[in-house]
């Protein structure tokens, strides 16, 4: 019986003992799990703030690193505007700027522009029918179309005197005076009339390619007619005189300086025209005819030019020529004219009445060998 006893009570001790045993077990298990699982939050905490911090910096390099691209791009490129468009007039695209600081020689600095000039108009354009402006901290520049040599290209200066058929396109360039020593941007309006400006910006700081040399092609025109063709003579029709087209006189050589102030030789053709006076009093036909003769080579008038060697007219003086010289109404006089040919397509002239604009002399010829 006593052994009985004492073993029930042994046989509880040791149940209690692995009873107790269990529960630390399962409580030092359950601290192991709690204390991995806060372990494993912790290290995710970690990763995602080192990432966040990671992607950060990443972004902010990024950033950094786009700022600096376009920060060297915008100043070792420079942009261009879209091209203009005046229904009815003409259409600009500009093709590059250039910067100068003059140094001693001016008390201003100087912009060039630029530009290709299509005429949209049925009437014959003039280059330098475009209203220009500019302003830099506020203060209107000056225009100048025929600015000094140094800082220009001479050949797409004589540009703008030339007169344009319609479609056809020239390279031209408008200059400006820039405040001394500054490089602040510069705002330029363009249009028809001062009334019609559209605007763009120019930044003197901006690495600007120099174009002045760049050669501008001009565009044959493959049929040259721009009138009906075949009228070699003919009366204006505000009755001031009589004209007939005879021959072309041959094509000589002249010379010329180059945009690089070079002494060249060019192409010079001659043209015979038969004149008479109507206009009603003495006046000479230079005076009488220069409102309505134009002679193009692919839709751009040629600029005259003097009596080159070889011609007829070697040698004169412009008192010296008779179209030059006054006449009494009703008599008649034949001269040649000289014109600086540029390439050897075949030229046409062509006499348009200013106000009307009705073609009464409308011929084309091929460019005889020199």
């Amino acid at each position: 019986m006593k052994q009985s006893k004492l073993a029930k009570v042994l046989c509880a001790g040791i149940t209690g003992v692995m009873m107790l045993s269990a529960i630390t077990a399962f409580n030092k298990t359950e601290e192991t799990t709690t204390a991995e699982e806060t372990a494993a939050e912790t290290s995710e905490e970690t990763t995602a703030a080192t990432a966040a911090a990671s992607a950060g910096e990443a972004t902010e390099a990024t950033a950094a690193a786009e700022t600096e691209a376009t920060t060297e791009e915008a100043g070792s490129k420079f942009t261009l505007p879209d091209k203009y468009v005046f229904d009815g007039d003409f259409e600009l695209q500009v093709v590059g700027y250039e910067f100068f600081e003059t140094g001693e020689k001016y008390d201003y600095d100087i912009l060039n522009v630029y530009y290709d000039f299509t005429s949209l108009s049925d009437r014959f354009s003039k280059v330098n029918a475009i209203s220009w402006t500019a302003t830099q901290n506020g203060e209107e520049q000056k225009f100048n179309p025929s600015s000094n040599s140094t800082f220009s290209n001479m050949d797409f200066n004589d540009n703008i005197w030339l007169y344009l058929q319609k479609g056809t396109t020239l390279r031209g360039m408008a200059t400006f005076s820039a405040v001394k020593g500054s490089k602040d941007v510069i705002t330029v309006g363009i249009g028809p009339s001062s009334n019609e400006l559209q605007y763009f910006d120019v930044d003197p700081n901006w690495e600007m390619p120099d174009i002045r040399h760049e050669d501008f092609e001009i565009k044959k025109v493959p049929n040259p007619l721009f009138g009906p063709g075949g009228l070699t003579e003919g009366d204006s029709p505000d009755g001031k005189f009589s004209i007939k087209v005879n021959e072309v006189t041959g094509v000589f050589t002249g010379t010329d300086l180059d945009r690089d102030s070079n002494i060249v030789d060019h192409k010079v053709i001659g043209i015979s025209y038969t004149w008479t006076n109507t206009c009603g009093k003495e006046d000479n036909a230079f005076m009488v005819t220069s409102g309505s003769c134009y002679v193009f080579q692919d839709g751009i008038s040629l600029n005259t030019t003097g009596s080159p060697k070889g011609s007829e007219d070697a040698g004169k003086t412009q008192n010296d020529l008779p179209e030059y010289e006054k006449i009494a109404d009703g008599d008649t006089i034949t001269f040649t004219a000289y014109y600086k040919l540029r390439s050897d397509s075949p030229i046409e002239i062509v006499y348009r009445d200013f106000m009307t604009q009705e073609v009464f002399i409308d011929v084309v010829y091929e460019i005889p060998a020199a």
